[in-house]
């Protein structure tokens, strides 16, 4: 009788930390609807939910667990303490950003305490509510980006399209929830991802229509963001999934002729997903056109003139590619000021910094680089390392390698019990992490300033918890 009373007392405990993670994610999802009112949600429910959350979790399992959780959890650790040493001891400026490392804490071990079918009710549940409000906010962000319109909507008239210059607008782009087009991408990304997992994962067969016609919007509207790191990011996920597909289905008799049928077909799949952003923007482009829209485009007197076209609609990207690519987006000289910035203040590399002021010893390299004044380092590592230091750079780097190794080890296993869709949640997870080489993401305050952690960042360590689950699951490796 205890012990099926302990049992259901463990279950219990797992099931709900699940439900508060998964209902945490999904609540900072709303963040753009109503970003004042969502403040003062997260104020009150929001810290009380957070720390009831850690309170649970931590008097359970303490600091068990795989390593991953535990580096995640003492970079927690170290974030609370750099912000004692950088002289914000009552927390008064800092408490949200550790509160924001705190929640992480709580989302990534999720997936690990579950059950197998417990994991992917979780995972449904996530995935069917945010894949209809991204679904929703992609068609929306479509319509006000093609046909040229801005309008407000919600309580605090949040705005979708262009209503204003202060982008210099050199290209037609989405607007959706006042959010910069580098934030959205990601959205339609992850929300992307998620159709080709439930692609795989869904019973009936039927469900495949919509669950295409979903993934084809979320495809256009990151066409229309003119995002290349997460078109990039995109792109080596068709690539994997090729390969994927690939090992299952093409039968050879030489090891080395499946070895090279597959590369060529990942490296074509690459190539075309990536030039298939601006084959549906200029496709789009003719589509409009015929259609001959009478609708008055209120955005295009935010556009430069060379945005525009004098015969007819112009949604192409103004931005070299090639040029683009030699200078990394103006992002070398960005993570080339580092250096000197840390050669200013030695002590940065052992206390980090205030998050206000990460970027105040880089700027003075960056502007005078003729880089223009950057708001972060566009690196999660880097970044890291500038506001934690060099400690909180070495957990982080680790947790990086060894996620990677073990998504490397679900990817590759032959256990059947390893099927497409469960290796396809290595495709988020590897995107997230090379769109942090080019952005910042996780482990640091958001680049959405609404919020210091976001969708974007829980989602990551949702799925990243789920991947691990399934790896030491199905594919644990050779013990030493």
């Amino acid at each position: 009788m205890q012990t099926l009373k302990h049992d259901w007392s463990d279950q219990t405990w797992r099931r709900f930390l699940a439900f508060g993670a998964g209902a945490m994610v999904l609540f900072y999802m709303l963040v753009p609807v109503a970003p004042l009112r969502w403040h003062d949600l997260y104020l009150s429910y929001g810290k009380t939910a957070i720390i009831a959350l850690a309170a649970i979790y931590f008097f359970r399992a303490r600091l068990d667990g795989v390593k991953e959780v535990k580096l995640v959890i003492w970079y927690a650790i170290w974030m609370f303490l750099t912000r004692l040493f950088n002289t914000d001891l009552y927390l008064q400026n800092e408490l949200d950003l550790v509160i924001s490392r705190v929640l992480c804490c709580m989302v990534l071990p999720a997936g690990l305490l579950l059950e197998e079918k417990e994991r992917r009710v979780l995972l449904d549940a996530v995935i069917a509510v945010s894949g209809a409000f991204y679904f929703v906010t992609a068609l929306v962000g479509l319509y006000a980006c093609i046909f040229g319109r801005y309008f407000y909507v919600g309580p605090e008239q949040v705005v979708f399209g262009l209503d204003n210059a202060a982008y210099a607008n050199s290209y037609v782009r989405i607007v959706a929830w006042e959010t910069t087009r580098n934030i959205s991408a990601v959205w339609f990304y992850l929300a992307g991802c998620m159709m080709v997992y439930e692609f795989f994962a869904c019973k009936n067969r039927l469900w495949r229509v919509p669950i295409c016609l979903a993934l084809f919007v979320f495809h256009l509207a990151v066409a229309f963001t003119m995002t290349r790191s997460v078109m990039l990011a995109a792109s080596v996920n068709a690539a994997m999934l090729a390969v994927l597909l690939g090992m299952k289905h093409i039968r050879a008799e030489k090891t080395a002729v499946k070895i090279g049928v597959i590369a060529l077909l990942a490296a074509l799949s690459l190539v075309i997903c990536f030039k298939s952003y601006d084959w549906l923007r200029t496709g789009t482009a003719k589509v409009y056109d015929m259609m001959d829209v009478q609708l008055e485009r209120t955005s295009d007197q935010f556009l430069t003139p060379e945005a525009q076209s004098g015969d007819g609609v112009n949604f192409s990207d103004s931005r070299d590619l090639a040029e683009s690519a030699s200078t990394g987006s103006m992002r070398f000289g960005v993570w080339a000021a580092a250096i000197p910035a840390i050669r200013d203040e030695p002590l940065r590399l052992l206390i980090g910094k205030y998050s206000s002021k990460v970027m105040d010893g880089p700027h003075r390299y960056q502007i005078s680089a003729e880089n223009g004044s950057f708001a972060h380092m566009h690196n999660y590592l880097i970044q890291v390392l500038m506001l934690t230091g060099l400690v909180g750079f070495l957990l982080v780097l680790v947790f990086s390698v060894l996620l990677v190794l073990r998504m490397i080890r679900l990817f590759f296993t032959q256990n059947p019990a390893a099927t497409t869709a469960i290796k396809s949640l290595t495709l988020p997870v590897s995107g997230i992490l090379l769109y942090g080489m080019l952005e910042t993401l996780i482990f640091t305050n958001s680049a959405d300033e609404r919020a210091l952690t976001d969708f974007r960042e829980l989602c990551f360590f949702l799925l990243a918890g789920i991947v691990l689950a399934y790896s030491y699951e199905l594919a644990p490796g050779k013990k030493k």
